[in-house]
């Protein structure tokens, strides 16, 4: 049965995690003993509803591997990205450890620090094409892969059924379909969209959805890569102001850097808005609170004058993965363990248990993750690119200043002035990679 996401973080499991360094024993590597192995692994799944499920997995391998030891961190989110942070800038790696794709993992396979996992791909082609190619896609670097999806997820928006129904709604296919849903909820006196901001990061979904859909795919990696990110092409601007035109338009209500995702999901799923932007990882916490039959979802429409060269195809996303650390004193080891953690039987066992997609060809069924999610990925091979998480894809510091000066521009700070934000930190970025 597919369990709810709760919303509660552990923050002692912050406190605990930066204390302790990187891996079990804050040595972060692989340790022998005469025939044994132990191999360290730092993970981000604390919640009651999927520590079970990794630590059985877990078990399992060491039972069908005897001597075979894995000494596991499980952390929460929000944890995990300051440990990361740490661990980028030169701390001891523990051998396998989770990253988000884009920048999160490019940096440390551009220093080096990962494990080349392409040899390990040509020997086991089998393996390699078990994966769903646009999201194996984003742990490569230079021809060369450096890590594994395990987790797979797409942006939607969701609707409300009974909302819909009541207010005599078509789902809509084009922005300004969209606008017209959105300003007859508001003339209903409901506000349109479930949206929260107390956290930062959830502008950066429909940033980095606009941002695909204005600037071409070329101009953008050039950007997110720290060494040469400028943010000078003028989509850029007008993916700013197309959010802030959503705020400025009511459609998300009001003070909305105080509220927070999970609290306005809540919300929508108690039936307060007619509309939220979320992924397909999270669709099992509607399906538990509302059941399938009251939600739909669609793909997102693309803003009118949008004209980036994947208008069409493109949507954001992205797989979280496992990595290999480069120092690793058992690699093969630690690759025989990822081969598990991923063949098909495994992942979808993974999908089973705690509702989060695999990434594993024909892995996404209605058995094993319901009619709602196995649905949204058939409609997902409709696109043929996938845009990684904007928080995740470009440097931290950037990042940061992207969702600082974003918030600040749903209180009243212009497109313009964020921009230039953006590309200050941008070239601050720029010039220490020269």
């Amino acid at each position: 049965m597919k369990k709810r996401i709760l919303a509660l973080m552990l923050t002692a499991a912050l406190t605990v995690s930066l204390a302790a360094g990187c891996g079990s024993g804050g040595d972060g590597g692989s340790k022998s003993d005469g025939d044994d192995i132990t191999l360290t692994f730092l993970d981000k799944h604390p919640e009651e509803e999927y520590k079970g499920y990794f630590e059985d997995a877990i078990a399992d391998f060491e039972e069908a591997n005897p001597g075979v030891h894995i000494e596991y961190e499980n952390i929460s989110d929000q944890a995990i990205k300051e440990k990361l942070a740490v661990l980028a800038s030169g701390g001891d790696l523990p051998d396998i450890f989770f990253a988000w794709g884009g920048e999160c993992l490019n940096r440390f396979s551009r220093a080096g620090r990962l494990l080349d996992l392409t040899p390990y791909m040509d020997e086991d082609s089998e393996w390699r094409d078990s994966f769903l190619p646009s999201f194996l896609s984003s742990s490569v670097l230079d021809d060369k892969n450096y890590a594994v999806p395990y987790r797979s997820s797409v942006l939607y928006w969701l609707y409300n059924k009974k909302v819909f129904a009541d207010n005599k709604l078509e789902v809509p296919t084009t922005w300004d379909e969209f606008v017209e849903v959105c300003d007859t909820l508001k003339a209903a006196d409901m506000t349109p969209i479930a949206f929260g901001n107390s956290d930062q990061w959830y502008t950066m979904w429909y940033v980095g959805q606009f941002n695909a859909n204005y600037v071409d795919q070329a101009v953008r990696m050039a950007d997110y890569n720290p060494a040469s990110g400028e943010f000078t092409d003028e989509g850029y601007l007008k993916s700013i102001q197309t959010l802030l035109d959503i705020n400025d338009a009511g459609y998300f209500g009001d003070n909305v850097n105080s509220k927070d995702y999970y609290q306005v999901r809540e919300e929508f799923a108690a039936g307060k808005y007619g509309l939220i932007l979320d992924a397909t990882s999270q669709f099992s916490f509607y399906t538990d609170a509302m059941g399938d039959d009251a939600y739909g979802y669609f793909k997102i429409p693309h803003p009118s004058d949008a004209a980036g060269d994947e208008v069409e195809s493109i949507v954001t996303g992205g797989s979280e993965n496992y990595a290999i650390s480069a120092e690793c004193e058992n690699p093969d080891m630690a690759v025989k363990f990822l081969k598990f953690m991923t063949e098909k039987e495994q992942a979808m066992k993974q999908t089973t248990e705690t509702g989060l997609p695999n990434a594993v060809i024909g892995g996404i069924t209605e058995d094993n993750a319901g009619k709602m999610i196995a649905d949204a990925y058939v409609t997902a091979e409709d696109y043929t690119a996938i845009a990684e998480w904007l928080d995740q894809c470009v440097d931290g510091n950037v990042a940061n200043t992207y969702m600082a000066s974003l918030q600040e521009g749903l209180d009243g700070k212009s497109a313009e002035d964020i921009l230039k934000d953006v590309q200050a930190a941008a070239k601050e970025v720029a010039e220490a990679n020269e």
